[in-house]
């Protein structure tokens, strides 16, 4: 395992928020109304981006925005090398397509204890993809999230510590690209595992699920709100959750979880949006 005392000496705030954006202008702009509406409903907040040289001046006139690396891949999970290279002791990543809703996300920093090493809400896993690991499972249509045979975590937002108490939160971040780009960018992996379902490949949750069960697996995972239920929906809401029979229209969205228009976004007139990788980017 590396070294976590050396990765401490980039550490310069206590808490703060990581975003990435990257790969095409919808995602820096959806990210630049997010960091705005963060202002809006947390005034002091500090906030990390990670993005293209091109957009960099762009994040900097935000006053929360206290960081921003431009020496990242132009890749479509950038976000997973961003993560390796927080400044902040607690850190919590947003895609740059949310936009925060409530002054409650002043509160969020209360989702992680210390006595877990990062915090997830759950995949709703009647809804969306498919969340099998397995190929039997997959074929079969099964729909569920148990974490042993189904991608149980969302990968759009999440806690984590990075300090010297918390070793394995520290190494599960740094393995996530490095571990995206030995199994979901290489075609040999998928050869040699011809049990897991192939649709995994595009999925970052996939790599996270691989991290946890082989290369970290003391990992300590703290689920948002209990791991259900519509106080879980709330800090990553999808307007498909309305249709969940554990949805409650009583216990409104803190953080929306936007829909970009990808078909738009591919349009060929805007083609001089895209770096050319703009299957993700935020």
């Amino acid at each position: 395992m590396i070294t976590v005392r050396k990765m401490m000496n980039q550490i310069k705030h206590n808490e703060g928020f990581l975003i990435v954006a990257s790969c095409h202008a919808f995602y820096k702009n959806s990210a630049l109304v997010l960091i705005d509406t963060l202002e809006e409903y947390y005034p002091d907040c500090k906030i990390m981006v990670s993005t293209l040289p091109e957009w960099e001046d762009e994040f900097r006139v935000f006053d929360s925005v206290v960081e921003v690396r431009t020496d990242g891949p132009d890749e479509r999970r950038s976000k997973l090398w961003a993560l390796q290279h927080t400044v902040f002791k607690k850190t919590c990543y947003l895609d740059a397509d949310m936009e925060i809703l409530s002054d409650e996300i002043q509160t969020v920093w209360g989702l992680l204890d210390e006595d877990h090493d990062c915090a997830f809400t759950c995949i709703s896993p009647e809804h969306g993809q498919t969340t099998a690991i397995y190929k039997v499972d997959g074929e079969a249509e099964i729909r569920d999230n148990d974490v042993e045979k189904h991608l149980r975590y969302h990968g759009g937002f999440f806690l984590w510590w990075h300090d010297e108490d918390h070793p394995n939160a520290v190494e599960a971040m740094r393995l996530w690209w490095i571990q995206w780009l030995l199994i979901n960018r290489t075609t040999q992996w998928w050869d040699d595992h011809p049990e897991i379902f192939s649709v995994n490949k595009s999925w970052d949750q996939f790599t996270w699920w691989w991290i946890m069960r082989y290369l970290t697996p003391e990992l300590k995972v703290q689920e948002v709100e209990g791991g259900s239920g519509p106080k879980m929906y709330r800090w990553n809401y999808h307007h498909i959750y309305k249709h969940s029979p554990n949805y409650s229209p009583d216990v409104p969205a803190i953080i929306l979880h936007k829909i970009i228009n990808r078909d738009m976004m591919n349009d060929p007139a805007n083609i001089k949006l895209t770096t050319g990788k703009n299957s993700g980017g935020g």
